[in-house]
């Protein structure tokens, strides 16, 4: 049996705001030429960095205090709000958006990707050579 997706809450079709946009508009230190780095933890006094982000994932996390998520789990922590004053501010204040469901078409090794056939048993590959072991021969 399949289940289709139901996306009854979502009407408006809101998209979600990049963390680079989130960590510009709260003045947060990250280096935008990169997909991935570590910053002081804007909700914490940090000596060190402590706060790691991935945008190629649009996640972060501070490794001190263990807050972690995603550019609207940000927001809620920075204005202490709930998911849907999170979104009402994104939306007030226009942050850049990407698509926020994805695509199935970057999976490694998922079945939308056309795997390669490879044969079950490793020695009936082709180009392995002529080498056939003692207890094969007949």
């Amino acid at each position: 049996m399949r289940f289709a997706r139901v996306d009854n809450d979502r009407q408006d079709h809101d998209e979600k705001p990049t963390l680079e946009a989130v960590f510009e508009h709260y003045d947060i230190e990250f280096n935008a030429q990169r997909a991935t780095g570590m910053t002081r933890c804007p909700f914490h006094e940090d000596d060190t960095p402590s706060f790691s982000w991935n945008t190629d994932r649009q996640l972060w996390k501070c490794h001190s205090c263990g807050k972690g998520g995603d550019s609207f789990s940000l927001i809620m922590e920075k204005e202490g709000t709930d998911f849907v004053g999170a979104r009402a501010f994104a939306a007030s204040v226009a942050f850049s958006t990407r698509d926020a469901g994805g695509s199935d078409s970057g999976l490694s090794g998922s079945s939308y990707t056309r795997r390669r056939k490879v044969s079950p048993r490793p020695g009936n590959r082709p180009g392995r050579g002529n080498y056939v072991p003692a207890w094969r021969r007949s």
